[in-house]
This record gives structure tokens, sequence and C-alpha cells, in this order.
């Protein structure tokens, strides 16, 4: 199998059996003020399939992590706990949105008229009610 050169990849043994660690990969950037100087990016996690597995399964179980959770699924797949909690940010997230399910409150100001993401330029007149309610 052949490996790019810029990936990472360990074994962790667990108990009595080898768990394999995630791939990352290593990204270098530019500073964005032109510089050129390359930062270190935080590198996107390859999770194995062990691993998504195992997190799938406890995601299924609940949405939710307890801190002790965390922590023992940390120890158990070889993972920090800042991967474990993204991981369950992101499917939240990902499920959310395939649903469709838009934020009670967001829905409460929208009925109101007071949220609004739409990128159409105002109005000459929503210019002026605007102005008079930022100077109240």
């Amino acid at each position: 199998m052949f490996l790019d050169e810029n990936i990472d990849r360990y074994e962790l043994t667990v108990g009595s059996s080898r768990v394999a660690g995630p791939r990352t990969r290593r990204v270098k950037r530019t500073d964005g003020r032109g510089g050129g100087t390359p930062e270190e990016k935080r590198p996107r996690t390859a999770f194995s399939g062990e691993q998504l597995a195992r997190l799938k399964r406890e995601f299924a179980e609940n949405r939710y992590l307890t801190e002790r959770r965390r922590q023992q699924l940390s120890r158990d797949l070889g993972l920090n706990e800042a991967q474990i909690k993204i991981w369950f940010q992101n499917k939240r997230a990902k499920i959310k949105k395939a649903s469709g399910q838009k934020n009670p409150l967001a829905l409460q100001l929208m009925a109101q008229g007071l949220y609004n993401h739409s990128t159409v330029p105002l109005t000459k007149e929503e210019e002026e009610q605007a102005a008079e309610l930022q100077a109240k």
C-alpha cells in the first residue's frame, strides 16, 4: 500500500487489540497577509473504519456525550477529546441541515420581519427606517 509522505499513521495497543490511529495530512498555508510564510493548519482527521463504526454506534445511542463518556471514547479509540467532540458536533449539524430544521428563535424573528439573510439591497425607504432605528 502506498502512503503519501505527508500522511502520519500510527497504531495503538488498547487492551490486547491493536487499533489503527487516525491518519492526518499536514497542510501548510500562507498567513493570509501576502507574506508567504507558511503557518500550520490543523490537519483534517481521517478516521479509521473501526473508529467511525464506534462513533456512529455511540451517536445512535446518544447524540450528546457526557465528559466522562468522551474521555472513555478518547482512550478506547486513541483519539483526543477534541476530535470526538467535533465529530459529534459535525454529525448533529449534518442531520439538522439534511432535515431542513430551522432554529425556533430564527423562525419567530423571521415571522416578525426581524431576521433576514437575503442579499437583496435595501430600498431607500428601508435604509431610512434602519437609520432611524439605529439613532434611537
